[in-house]
């Protein structure tokens, strides 16, 4: 499997549970495609996501009134507007070793808090890998939900968001907003635990 493919498009044509569909949903980030799976939010894309997801990855247009797609779409604008700081709504990754394990480690980060590609490589057991943690990252099918805008350079800089650097930059702002008037805990996560 070639690493630019788009990484929730798994289904048995003809399994009604399995196959993938979309809605839209407009955000003050931009209109963002959610991709649902059964009873699974599987994905989630920036009108400008790189890289882009194809139609095949999207799934057939459903109302937006679909269980799964409503309920994630009620999530991420409260997330949006500073009332959710995580997500309750039933979603699932594709299981693809390391992107998977990265992906899984980036649900540690918390809320207002950030890691940089080496903490997430070491954290991972792949010290010298933060290149391809970064890889991973950029492939990351739920953003927003799967936090991988909690991810900064070593030297504090924001690079690389699927959805660019001025959504990563708005994303922490507001977290860091919110995290201070709620008076969390903002310190480095411990990423290794339960890895």
């Amino acid at each position: 499997m070639s690493i630019t493919q788009t990484f929730c498009c798994y289904w048995v044509e003809g399994d009604s549970e399995l196959v993938l569909r979309h809605t839209l949903t407009v955000t003050s980030l931009g209109e963002l495609s959610l991709v649902a799976q059964g009873e699974f939010l599987v994905g989630v894309y920036f009108p400008d996501h790189h890289p882009a997801p194809s139609e095949q990855d999207l799934g057939a247009w459903v109302s937006p009134a679909d269980s799964v797609l409503s309920a994630a779409a009620d999530q991420i604008h409260d997330y949006l507007a500073g009332q959710r700081l995580d997500f309750t709504v039933p979603f699932k990754l594709p299981d693809l070793g390391f992107y998977t394990q990265v992906w899984r480690c980036l649900q540690k980060i918390p809320y207002g808090a950030v890691s940089t590609y080496k903490e997430v490589a070491q954290a991972v057991g792949r010290p010298r890998s933060y290149r391809a943690v970064g890889t991973a990252v950029g492939h990351n099918p739920l953003s927003l939900v799967v936090p991988c805008h909690r991810v900064i350079a070593s030297d504090g800089t924001l690079s690389g968001y699927a959805g660019g650097v001025d959504r990563k930059r708005s994303l922490l702002q507001l977290e860091h907003r919110v995290a201070h008037a709620r008076g969390l805990d903002t310190h480095e996560p411990d990423l290794l635990t339960g890895i």
